[in-house]
């Protein structure tokens, strides 16, 4: 059957190689090549290219990949359907989130959606924004929880997640109640690089300034690490500092109430969801409406 050459061609693209793909397949890394030489021979031409490092598809390999992954959902949703008829609701939803989302908030839902439905396979995916955004475009992940800057997607507010001016609680602005973006001109800062928290650098854009930028970093957890070592001072998304084992950090508002908007992001152009990735889906709405779940992270 076709739908087996699919899916395994599926697999080693998202992985980039055979070896991975037979082993989450439980396949032979012969069995795989066998398969995708097959596919190549029925199409007349190659889908693959063979590198050190691994495999990419070619252009052709490309162009059969969304035709393939829509067989594919299409197939995944009548065998949801069909167990729904039966009583047993199974499924696979694949998730993307910055990763203070994964961190925060992912292991509870994924705790409390699983005891509902026992029988559907979570994937969860950390990112940040633009590789959300890549994962939403080829189709890795089914939906995204990130931020609404990027208008192209299919947005499902969530929260609002405040910016704070976070520091060691060494710093000698520490004490501050309220932080204005003037004050701080002159700190040394920890920025993340322009790939990500797009709304902190529009922020400093849109003020006009250019902050003195001892360091820049894209990882969220060595970002808080420098902080914690009175290395300089950053611009950071509550949600990001709420756990509750972030010791010497201080977070103060500032003077101009700035946040992203938090939301369920979709690439509706890509096919139409499973209904388990629509339960999913509606299961974090509601579960960010809880005021006790929402006290916990805020």
């Amino acid at each position: 059957m076709n739908l087996k050459k699919y899916m395994t061609y599926i697999k080693v693209v998202e992985t980039g190689s055979l070896t991975k793909a037979a082993e989450l397949l439980s396949y032979t890394q012969p069995s795989i090549s066998q398969m995708i030489s097959s596919l190549e021979e029925e199409y007349g031409f190659a889908l693959l290219v063979r590198q050190k490092n691994g495999v990419k598809p070619t252009e052709n390999g490309w162009k059969v990949l969304k035709a393939m992954r829509d067989i594919q959902k299409g197939y995944e949703k009548l065998m949801e359907t069909v167990g729904e008829i039966n009583g047993l609701e199974t499924g696979k939803v694949r998730i993307g989130a910055y990763i203070s989302i994964a961190t925060n908030w992912m292991p509870r839902i994924l705790s409390e959606f699983k005891s509902l439905y026992p029988f559907i396979e979570i994937e969860l995916y950390e990112g940040n924004a633009s590789e959300l955004d890549l994962w939403l475009e080829e189709d890795i992940i089914d939906f995204a929880i990130g931020s609404s800057y990027n208008h192209k997607w299919h947005f499902r507010f969530l929260l609002e997640d405040p910016i704070m001016a976070v520091m060691s609680t060494q710093h000698e602005l520490a004490q501050s109640d309220i932080i204005d973006l003037e004050a701080i001109k002159a700190a040394d800062w920890i920025l993340p690089y322009s790939d990500s928290l797009f709304e902190v650098h529009h922020l400093i854009k849109k003020e006009g300034f250019t902050p003195r930028v001892a360091y820049q970093i894209r990882g969220d957890e060595t970002i808080i690490a420098m902080i914690q070592n009175n290395l300089g001072i950053s611009l950071l998304p509550q949600l990001l500092l709420s756990n509750s084992a972030l010791d010497n950090i201080t977070a103060k508002p500032l003077s101009i109430p700035v946040s992203r908007k938090v939301g369920i992001l979709t690439n509706t152009t890509k096919h139409v969801h499973t209904p388990s990735i629509n339960k999913m889906m509606s299961f974090v709405e509601e579960w960010v409406k809880k005021p006790n779940q929402m006290e916990k992270n805020l």
